[in-house]
């Protein structure tokens, strides 16, 4: 973590509770001169602590009911690219959920450890779409060797920020 101070990381913590709040506002809350809090968010942004802004959707008003959690189990062979199969099976999967309507939204794919290989949290609109997905759509991906799902019933909690704490890093160091 490069050099971040207190009002480095009180910045970080409230834009990420409300990245709709103004510069004028945080620099109330803060108690610190709007040109400080804008410039120490123009820092923050540049160093890259601070990767975008967005407005979080609810994917079941979009029509998304149902939230599965895909498992995946990738062949033991060596890539054909420069890649690992496992990230280009990974890129494979969101370029074409991303380009497909008929397909499933895969709204994160992660390169895990354990049994399986990779893991998707997928927002289908129905669970034909998502067995359209499983029963279709994955096998024909070469590598795939199996697939676990799990459906969601019911969500009790998502937090979509991060704790600040001083101290922390962002890399292990060995």
């Amino acid at each position: 973590m490069a050099e971040l101070d207190e009002l480095d990381l009180r910045i970080l913590d409230l834009l990420q509770r409300s990245g709709r709040i103004t510069v004028s506002k945080l620099s109330e809350l803060l108690a610190k001169p709007r040109t400080t809090v804008a410039s120490r968010i123009e820092r923050l942004e540049k160093l890259g602590y601070i990767r975008g802004y967005r407005a979080e959707v609810d994917p079941e008003k979009l029509g998304y009911h149902y939230l599965a959690y895909v498992l995946i189990v990738v062949a033991r062979t060596k890539s054909a690219g420069p890649k690992p199969l496992q990230i280009e099976i990974a890129e494979k999967i969101l370029q074409d959920t991303e380009a497909r309507d008929d397909l499933p939204w895969v709204e994160e794919a992660h390169i895990i450890t354990g049994r399986f290989d990779i893991l998707l949290k997928v927002w289908a609109r129905s669970l034909s779409e998502l067995d359209k997905f499983l029963v279709e759509y994955l096998p024909t991906i070469e590598g795939v060797v199996r697939t676990e799902t799990m459906i969601v019933l019911r969500r009790v909690g998502e937090r979509h920020y991060l704790p600040i704490r001083r101290g922390g890093s962002s890399e292990e160091t060995g």
